[in-house]
């Protein structure tokens, strides 16, 4: 099974392995033609956590259980789709022709297959990606919406907190196990939002993100 995994278990408190079922893994298999074993790691570890895989974006699967998003809603020559956007705007997918390769690289489209362009390097990078996304946006304590950062707000917090992962545009920081901060960046603005399962460590982390974007100050003006 694949250690790489092990980080967004411990994310969603996941200490046995939640798979999606037996006959669903082989009836992807069957119309793929093969499973990397990356993502069919994935299917057994932690294919069967909707929170991990249906809070913003969707693991597709046989029976549609996450997003009604069925597997034969997605029919391309050259790519199998394995997870869409919530709203469809952007599926991603494994070329044909990798599908006998241990972790090979995603490719997004947005126009429903008429054009595509690889979005990550490994299966693996995507998916863990997509779980701290989706545990970002998931967790019981949150900021609730993106706060912006100027670049030197940025530089600050990415120096104060270990990363956990780069995906496109976003940035994962993880202070605790337990604890996410999302940063999104387009061009110099940057976004924040950030989340925990723990009270204690989002009101300390709180705090800290409040001194730094100055919000402290700004009530006591």
């Amino acid at each position: 099974m694949n250690d790489n995994y092990q980080n967004i278990r411990e994310l969603f408190h996941l200490d046995a392995p939640c798979p999606l079922p037996e006959e669903d893994i082989e009836q992807i298999r069957k119309q793929f033609g093969a499973i990397p074993k990356a993502l069919e790691d994935y299917y057994r570890l932690c294919g069967g956590c909707a929170e991990m895989n249906a809070t913003q974006d969707f693991l597709v699967t046989p029976d549609g259980r996450y997003g009604n998003y069925h597997l034969n809603l997605f029919s391309y020559p050259d790519y199998c789709v394995f997870y869409a956007e919530n709203q469809c705007v952007a599926e991603w997918a494994i070329k044909k022709s990798d599908l006998n390769q241990e972790n090979p690289p995603v490719y997004e489209t947005y126009d429903d297959g008429r054009t595509w362009h690889q979005i990550c390097d490994s299966v693996s990078d995507f998916l863990i990606s997509e779980a701290y996304m989706q545990s970002a946006l998931s967790k019981e304590y949150s900021s609730e919406e993106f706060y912006q950062m100027t670049p030197e707000q940025f530089q600050i917090l990415s120096e104060k907190f270990p990363c956990a992962g780069i995906y496109e545009t976003m940035q994962f920081l993880q202070p605790y196990q337990d604890t996410v901060l999302m940063i999104s960046k387009f061009k110099e603005n940057f976004s924040l939002l950030y989340s925990s399962d723990s009270e204690e460590h989002f009101e300390e982390i709180d705090g800290i993100i409040s001194e730094i974007l100055g919000f402290e100050s700004d009530e006591e003006e």
